[in-house]
Formats: structure tokens, C-alpha cells, sequence
């Protein structure tokens, strides 16, 4: 009868260990929805600028930074123009439908000044890339 009691506790414990550290591996690996943000438009427009991506899914999920443009990536070919990364903004998918509506706006700081581009989720597993003009001044 005592081996018996043993047993169960060991048993029992060794269970809710299992379904723990499983519980801890699943939360580990959910994937994200990346959308990396370029900000074109930049060469005449040096300033910061708060760019403010929203995902429109089975719920409304947004984040948002501020970013300098001093500091620009001009490609070697002669077509492409400076852009400035304003790195990559990370939502969970399952959150995310395919199709599910992305905007991506980018305010000049002092003036309120904004432009604003959509873009959505596509079926890929590749990070959604969108490009959006930072605002002229006048």
C-alpha cells in the first residue's frame, strides 16, 4: 500500500510537469505576423517621424516608434532611391488572418503631418514589406 501511494504521487507529478513544460514550449513557438517598414522619400526630408502600423484582423493590434532619418540606405543601382528602415513591427499570427488588412502611417513629429499606406497579410511566410513616403513640408 505504501509503494502504491508512491507511485501515484510520482505519477501524478510527473504529469503535471509534462503538460506544463508543454504548455511553455507552445507559447514559445507561436508565430508572428512581421511587417518591415521602409520609409521612402527621405533624401529631401530629414527629421523624425513617428510611423504607427495597425493590423486589422480578428482584432485590432497596433504598435508604434519614433524614427530618425538621418541615417539612410541608398542601393548601389542608379534606379532605386534612399529609404530609411524603420525596422519591423511583430504582431501574433493567429490573431491574423490571410487577407487581414495592414496600415502603416507615418507622422512628421511637429507639423502632425501623416501619409498613410494598406497593405495585407499575404498567405507567404515571408515578412510583409511596405513602403510608405514620409510628408513633404512646405
Amino acid at each position: 500500500m505504501i509503494v502504491t501511494n508512491s507511485l501515484g504521487i510520482v505519477i501524478i507529478f510527473m504529469i503535471v510537469v509534462m503538460i506544463s513544460m508543454d504548455r511553455n514550449y507552445t507559447a514559445l513557438g507561436d508565430k508572428t505576423l512581421d511587417v518591415a517598414v521602409k520609409l521612402s522619400n527621405t533624401e529631401d526630408s530629414i527629421g523624425t517621424y513617428e510611423v504607427h502600423t495597425t493590423v486589422y484582423g480578428k482584432e485590432t493590434l497596433e504598435q508604434s516608434k519614433v524614427i530618425d532619418t538621418s541615417t539612410q540606405t541608398c542601393p548601389d543601382d542608379i534606379g532605386s532611391l534612399c529609404y530609411v528602415s524603420a525596422g519591423t513591427f511583430s504582431f501574433t499570427s493567429q490573431s491574423v488572418p490571410v487577407d487581414s488588412k495592414i496600415q502603416v502611417c507615418v507622422k512628421e513629429t511637429t507639423s502632425e503631418t501623416q501619409n498613410c499606406v494598406y497593405g495585407k497579410n499575404t498567405k507567404e511566410n515571408t515578412p510583409e514589406i511596405i513602403t510608405v513616403g514620409v510628408p513633404h513640408l512646405n
